[in-house]
C-alpha cells in the first residue's frame, strides 16, 4: 500500500547490478534487516537539529556534539553468551565463518568506536543509575572507566565513576526529579523539585509554593481541589455518594432492593465498600479489558469451565440412571466426567485460543485431577442427599445451560431482597428435606462457624432463603459451600438455615436499603478490601487512611460498621 520505503531500499542495490551469481538467501541477509526497520529522512534541512538513531546508522557521518545512553553493564555491553546450539569451540573447528562471542565482542567495541568518533567537538557518555524495574542500583560498563582512563591517563574504580555521576545527577526512585529546581531539564521535573522542596518546610514557610498548579490547568486545578477535600475531616460529596443532586437522589430510587433484583456477589460488594457497590452494580462502570494472548486460564476462566463441567457431568449421570451413586459406580461416573471434560475444554481451547500448548494442557490435567478428587469425595457423602436440581436459575431470563425448573423471575424474599442468581447444586433427602450447594474454586473466604463474613460470603445465605421460596412445600435445611479444587483444600462450609441465618439477611437488607434512601455510598472500605480493587485507580491508595479520621456519624455507616461484625 506504501512501497515507496521498500523501494528506496531496493534502490540501494542498483549499482551492484552487475554482480553475477547473486544467491536469494544473499539477498535475503542484505535486505532482512533494512526492511525490518522504519526510518524516514526529514524532509527539512538537517543541519541545526537532533539526531537519533542506532550507531550503525550513524556510521561515516560527523556531529558537533554525540551522546551515547546506557554505558552499564547488561545493557553496554549487553550479556554476550554462547549459542547453546552450536558454541563456540565447534564453530571454531567448523571454520565456516560462523560468529562466536570473540567477533560480538568486537563488533561492540566497534560500535562504540564509532559513536564516538563521529563527533567533532565533544562526546557525553552516560548510565542508568539506577534500576526501576528491580530498584537497585545498576553497574557502570566497563567502556566507561576505559574512556576516562583515555581522557585523564588513569583508570578510576568503579566506585569512583558511581560516586562522580552522583555528585553530578541526584536521582531517586520514585521522585523523578533533581533536589534543585534550577537543574530540571522540562517543566515536569522542575514542579517535582519545586513540590519536593516545599514538603520539607514548615506550613507557614511552604504557604502558596504550588499554587501556580491551581492555574496551570483545569483539569489538574480540579483534580488538587478534589483530593484536598477528601481529607477532610467531614463526609463531603467528594467522598463518593454523599449529599448528592436531586435528580441523582430521584435516580436511585429506581435502585432501591424492593425495586430492582441484585445478584448474591453484587450485594456482597456493599460489605467490602459502598462506594465500589455504587460503581459496579448501580452505575455498571466496568474495568477496561485490554486483550492479551491465553497463556493460562484465569481464576473466572477456570471456575467457568469448572461449574459447566459440573452441569454437564450432572445432566449426563441422570440422563443415564446413574443418580445416586456411591463409592461402587465411581467408575462409570469418573469415565463420564473425563469424558464431559474432554468435551468442554475442547469448546474453551477453540474459543480462547491458547498461546502456550503445553501450559494449557497442564491447566486442563489440574483441573482434571480436582475434579476426581471432587467426585470422589461426592460419592463417599453418606447423607442420603441425591442430587435433583442443576444450575436452578432465577431472576436471568432464559436461555441454555440451565435447570428445566428455572423461572426467569427474581425471588422476592421476606427480608426485602429481590434475588437473582443461578444455584449451582440443589439435593434433596429421602425424608423431604432440602439443601443448595454453591461449588467454589479459589481459596476458603468463610470462617468454619460463619454466617456470612460480616457480609463477604452471602451465597449459602441468600440462596437457601431462595430455595425456600422456590420450594414451599419442602424444608430447606442448610446452604453449603463447596470448594472444589485443591486451592480450597476440597473444604465444605454449611450454613444451616436457622434464626440467625434470617436475621443477618435482614440485617444485610436493612443496612443497604437505609443507606439508598439517605443516599450515602461513600468509598469506605473494609480492611485491605483496597488491595484488589477494579477501582482503586478512581479513589487512590489511602482509602482506609483517610477515612479512618471521619467521624461514623450517619446512621448508615453506623449500620455498615454493625454488618461487618457479623460472622
Amino acid at each position: 500500500r506504501a512501497p515507496d520505503r521498500v523501494l528506496s531500499v531496493l534502490a540501494e542495490l542498483a549499482p551492484m547490478a552487475a554482480v553475477p551469481g547473486v544467491t536469494l538467501r544473499e539477498v535475503q541477509r542484505v535486505l532482512s534487516a533494512r526492511l525490518l526497520q522504519v526510518a524516514r529522512t526529514p524532509a527539512k534541512h538537517r543541519y541545526g537539529a537532533v539526531y537519533v538513531a542506532g550507531v550503525e546508522a550513524a556510521r561515516g557521518m560527523t556531529f558537533d556534539v554525540v551522546a551515547v545512553p546506557g554505558l552499564a553493564e547488561k545493557l553496554f555491553p549487553r550479556e554476550i553468551r554462547e549459542e547453546p546450539f552450536l558454541l563456540d569451540d565447534v564453530r571454531n573447528a567448523l571454520d565456516a565463518g560462523l560468529r562466536t562471542n570473540d567477533d560480538r565482542v568486537r563488533e561492540e567495541r566497534l560500535n562504540l568506536a564509532l559513536a564516538v568518533g563521529s563527533a567533532a567537538h565533544r562526546v557525553v557518555l552516560s548510565y542508568p543509575r539506577l534500576d526501576l524495574e528491580k530498584a537497585r542500583a545498576r553497574v557502570p560498563s566497563f567502556y566507561g572507566l576505559e574512556a576516562l582512563r583515555a581522557a585523564e591517563g588513569r583508570l578510576p574504580g568503579f566506585a569512583e565513576l558511581a560516586g562522580r555521576a552522583e555528585s553530578v545527577v541526584d536521582t531517586r526512585i520514585g521522585w523523578p526529579a533533581p533536589s534543585q529546581p534550577e537543574e530540571a531539564i522540562d517543566a515536569a521535573e522542575y514542579d517535582l523539585a519545586l513540590l519536593e522542596s516545599a514538603l520539607g518546610q514548615d506550613e507557614a514557610q511552604s504557604a502558596g509554593t504550588a499554587a501556580f498548579l491551581l492555574g496551570a490547568n483545569p483539569h489538574l486545578a480540579r483534580a488538587l481541589r478534589f483530593r484536598a477535600r477528601r481529607w477532610l475531616r467531614r463526609w463531603t460529596s467528594v467522598d463518593g455518594l454523599v449529599k448528592p443532586s436531586a435528580r441523582a437522589a430521584d435516580a436511585l430510587q429506581a435502585h432501591q432492593l424492593d425495586a430492582r433484583s441484585y445478584s448474591a456477589t453484587a450485594l456482597e460488594h456493599y460489605a467490602a465498600c459502598p462506594y465500589r457497590f455504587f460503581l459496579r452494580t448501580i452505575q455498571r462502570l466496568a474495568p477496561r479489558e485490554v486483550p492479551g494472548p491465553i497463556d493460562e486460564l484465569d481464576p473466572l476462566q477456570r471456575g467457568s469451565l469448572v461449574h459447566k463441567v459440573q452441569f454437564e457431568f450432572f445432566r449426563r449421570l441422570q440422563a443415564d440412571g446413574l443418580l445416586p451413586f456411591s463409592m461402587d459406580g465411581l467408575e462409570p461416573a469418573q469415565e463420564r466426567l473425563d469424558a464431559v471434560l474432554d468435551r468442554v475444554a475442547k469448546i474453551y481451547h477453540q474459543e480462547l485460543r491458547p498461546a502456550i500448548e503445553r501450559v494449557w494442557e497442564d491447566g486442563i490435567a489440574g483441573i482434571r485431577a480436582d475434579l476426581r478428587e471432587w467426585l470422589r469425595r461426592l460419592a463417599a457423602d453418606d447423607s442420603g442427599f441425591v442430587p435433583s436440581n442443576f444450575e436452578l436459575a432465577f431472576g436471568l431470563g432464559s436461555g441454555r445451560g440451565r435447570d428445566c425448573d428455572s423461572q426467569p423471575h427474581p425471588v422476592s424474599l421476606d427480608c426485602g431482597i429481590q434475588l437473582r442468581g443461578s444455584i449451582d447444586l440443589v439435593e434433596r433427602h429421602p425424608d423431604g428435606k432440602v439443601r443448595v450447594t454453591d461449588h467454589k474454586t479459589g481459596k476458603v473466604r468463610l470462617p468454619g462457624t460463619g454466617v456470612f463474613a460480616g457480609g463477604s460470603v452471602l451465597q449459602p445465605v441468600l440462596y437457601s432463603l431462595a430455595a425456600e421460596k422456590l420450594y414451599p412445600e419442602d424444608t430447606v435445611t442448610e446452604g453449603r459451600l463447596v470448594y472444589c479444587t485443591a486451592a480450597g483444600g476440597f473444604d465444605v462450609r454449611s450454613v444451616p438455615l436457622d434464626e440467625s441465618v434470617r436475621e443477618s439477611a435482614q440485617v444485610l437488607a436493612e443496612a443497604i436499603t437505609e443507606a439508598l434512601t439517605e443516599e450515602f455510598l461513600p468509598a469506605l472500605p473494609r480492611k485491605a478490601a483496597c488491595t484488589y480493587c477494579d477501582y482503586r485507580v478512581v479513589c487512590g491508595p489511602y482509602e482506609e487512611t483517610r477515612t479512618g479520621r471521619k467521624p461514623i456519624d450517619p446512621a448508615p455507616a453506623r449500620r455498615l460498621k454493625q454488618l461487618r461484625a457479623r460472622p
